[in-house]
């Protein structure tokens, strides 16, 4: 690992993020509170939605729907074997069983089709990726998806659109994450986004430990409660909540969003050429018509792509494979085929694509994989 030289990730840290967290440390509040509220705030604001809480990380948000959804011991969530292991067992966390679909080999996005295969009278919904930042086919999801709540796994895709309409906003529950590996990086931290005023309620319930109108000591005082430090469950829940901290971090960090999502389609657009001569290598397809992608991610197929892998590796530069599928995962105990994803698995890979490469780290790669096969 010393050789590396070039990351796949990367993030767009600086001295204004040093400053606004230099802010909440004078403002001698560090939890939630007045940054949170307003990162919510902007947040809502760029991605089109006036429902949106942040919270500590996209596998809390994964965790949190399921809860607000009512999905409960003996239910199926339908999810594309594509995705991450958070999805998967969120779905466990409340005895809910996971149904792994299978995924269409260019987009590597659910197959619609396997919704309808899959669903049962015990189904109750549906939770799909945008793979990569390229939005899935929405109208055909939700032809197979009556009478399902649609969970959007939004790690991918925070300024995705499909149809003018951000993704992440499209389904019952949007999912976020502004991890160390997102474009929008806090280290780490996210946001669940919600369709409607009943859920918005039981999600800020659900967020801090189920707690009922929740609000601080002093808030309380101002309210002219007698006993401020009183308290009420609706139901029992973990502490999902996010800090002033982080927030400060993300509300500097949603700025620099649309500028690095724009570098990142330049660098796409440049591997498109670049690669489109190379007989051997499948390339990503360009996102739906009507649809926006965020440019995630920038994957490749190929036969020998183990032995691509390890040659980027010892010419210093980072590579991988995102996701590994689920329904190989022993734990989960899925029996069966799903032709596509294992295909996928065996030859897929994700290249550098972030706003901090270079010319010159861009040409590495290209040469370096051009290189490869002569």
């Amino acid at each position: 690992m010393n050789k590396i030289k070039i990351q796949i990730f990367s993030n767009s840290l600086g001295k204004q993020e040093l400053n606004a967290v230099k802010s909440v440390f004078k403002s001698k509040w560090i939890g939630f509170g007045k940054e949170a509220k307003l990162f919510e705030k902007e947040l809502g604001e760029k991605i089109g939605s006036q429902r949106v809480l942040v919270v500590n990380s996209c596998t809390s948000a994964l965790f949190m729907a399921m809860k607000i959804l009512n999905i409960k011991v003996g239910d199926e969530v339908i999810i594309p074997s594509i995705n991450f292991i958070g999805t998967s067992n969120a779905v466990l966390s409340v005895g809910a069983k996971p149904i792994f679909a299978d995924v269409d080999m260019r987009y590597l996005n659910i197959l619609p089709e396997e919704i309808s295969r899959l669903r049962t009278k015990r189904t109750k919904a549906i939770l799909l990726l945008h793979y990569g930042g390229h939005p899935c086919n929405m109208a055909e999801v939700y032809k197979h998806s009556k009478g399902l709540h649609v969970i959007e796994d939004n790690a991918n895709s925070t300024l995705s659109k499909y149809h003018g309409a951000n993704c992440g906003t499209l389904g019952d529950v949007g999912c976020f994450s502004f991890d160390s590996m997102k474009t929008l990086a806090m280290g780490d931290g996210g946001a669940i986004v919600v369709k409607n005023a009943e859920l918005l309620e039981k999600a800020m319930e659900v967020r801090y430990f189920g707690i009922i109108n929740r609000q601080s000591g002093i808030d309380a005082l101002k309210d002219k409660q007698e006993r401020w430090w009183e308290i009420e469950l609706n139901c029992h829940s973990g502490r999902h909540v996010t800090n002033d901290i982080l927030s400060a971090i993300g509300r500097i960090q949603l700025k620099k969003l649309e500028i690095a999502t724009k570098k990142k389609k330049e660098i796409w657009k440049i591997y498109q050429k670049e690669f489109s001569y190379l007989k051997w290598l499948t390339l990503p397809p360009e996102p739906l018509p009507g649809t926006e992608s965020s440019y995630y991610l920038y994957w490749i197929r190929l036969n020998d792509r183990d032995g691509l892998a390890k040659y980027l590796i010892e010419n210093g530069i980072y590579c991988t494979f995102r996701y590994y599928p689920l329904h190989l995962i022993k734990f989960y105990g899925h029996k069966g085929k799903l032709v596509n994803s294992e295909l996928i698995n065996e030859t897929t890979l994700n290249i550098p694509i972030h706003q901090n490469l270079s010319d010159r780290d861009i040409q590495k790669v290209i040469k370096t994989i051009k290189r490869f096969k002569c």
